[in-house]
C-alpha cells in the first residue's frame, strides 16, 4: 500500500469515527453524577467508547451495537445504530440481514432453552443429517438446539425452522461478510447469555478471519451496553408518582355506568371478598 493510499484511508477512517461520536448523555447532568472525577473517566472510557485498542472496522461496531440493542430490545438503542450505520456507509439491505441475523439467534437460544427438558438426540437419521447438512458445515458440528427431541420430531417443522433461522449460519459474502455476521450473532448470544451460541460463533468468527482479540471486544461490550442502558433508563422514567386513592379498575367504571347493574361492589375490590 502506498503512503498515499494509507493517508486517505486513514482519513476516510477518522471521518467515520467522527459520525460516531455521539453527544455527552443527558443524564450526565443530574445532581452528584459528576462529584468522581475517577468514576466520569472511566466511565467515559469502558462505557460509552469501544476500547482505543479496539480494531473492528467503526462501520462494523454499529451493527454489533444494532444487535446488543435488539437482544436488549432497546429501542433508543436500535434507533441510534441504525442510523449511525447508514451514515457511517451501512447499506439498509445490510441493515435488515442484521435484523434478520439477530432474531434468529434469540429464537435459536430461547428454543434451546425451552427444549432441554425433552431431552437429546446422540443419533440422527439419514434424512435429519441431510436436513442438517448446512447447519454442520457452518458450525462445524450440530449445536444442541437442532438435537433436542422436540426439534427432531417433526421433519416438515425442522424443515420450516432451518429455513426462517438460515440468516443464523449463512456463509455467503452477497450481504454481509460471514465476519460480520458471526460478530453480529456474536453480540446477540453474549446480550441474552446464550453461552452455546458464545462459543459457536466465537470459533465461527474466526474461522473467517475474525481475531480472537476482537471477539473478546465484543463479549466485553455487553457490560458497555448493558450499563448505558440501564444508566438511560433510570435517568428518563417519570419522577412524579400518580396518588393511587383516585384510581379504579375497568371493571369498576364498567359498573358505575351500569354495565353491569346487578353486581353494586367491583369483583376486584377488597370489599367484595
Amino acid at each position: 500500500m502506498t503512503l498515499a493510499r494509507e493517508s486517505l484511508d486513514t482519513k476516510s477512517a477518522k471521518e467515520k469515527l467522527a459520525k460516531t461520536e455521539l453527544p455527552t448523555p443527558g443524564y450526565f447532568s443530574a445532581k452528584g453524577l459528576l462529584h468522581d472525577p475517577d468514576w466520569v473517566d472511566s466511565y467515559l472510557s469502558i462505557v460509552l467508547q469501544w476500547p482505543k485498542s479496539c480494531t473492528i472496522a467503526v462501520e462494523d461496531r454499529q451493527l454489533i451495537g444494532l444487535a446488543k440493542s435488539l437482544g436488549f430490545m432497546w429501542e433508543p438503542g436500535i434507533l441510534n445504530h441504525t442510523d449511525l450505520a447508514l451514515e457511517t456507509g451501512i447499506k439498509p439491505e445490510q441493515i435488515t440481514e442484521a435484523v434478520k441475523v439477530v432474531s434468529s439467534v434469540i429464537g435459536l437460544a430461547n428454543l434451546d432453552n425451552a427444549a432441554k427438558s425433552t431431552g437429546t438426540a446422540n443419533r440422527l437419521d439419514e434424512k435429519r443429517r441431510r436436513l442438517l447438512a448446512c447447519v454442520k458445515e457452518y458450525f462445524g458440528v450440530i449445536p444442541s438446539v437442532f438435537r433436542r427431541t422436540i426439534v427432531l420430531e417433526d421433519l416438515k417443522w425442522l424443515n420450516d425452522l432451518l429455513l426462517v433461522t438460515g440468516p443464523a449460519y449463512d456463509s455467503g459474502h452477497k450481504i454481509i461478510h460471514p465476519r460480520l455476521r458471526a460478530y453480529v450473532a456474536l453480540a446477540a448470544a453474549s446480550v441474552i447469555g446464550w453461552e452455546d451460541g458464545i462459543s459457536l460463533y466465537a470459533k465461527v468468527a474466526q474461522r473467517f478471519g475474525g481475531k480472537k482479540s476482537e471477539v473478546h471486544d465484543i463479549i466485553k461490550s455487553v457490560f458497555k451496553t448493558t450499563v448505558s442502558n440501564s444508566m438511560a433508563a433510570g435517568f428518563r422514567s417519570p419522577c412524579h408518582i400518580p396518588r393511587l386513592d383516585k384510581y379504579t379498575t375497568i371493571l369498576s367504571s364498567y359498573v358505575e355506568k351500569g354495565a353491569l347493574s346487578k353486581r353494586k361492589t367491583d369483583a376486584l375490590s377488597s370489599a367484595s371478598h
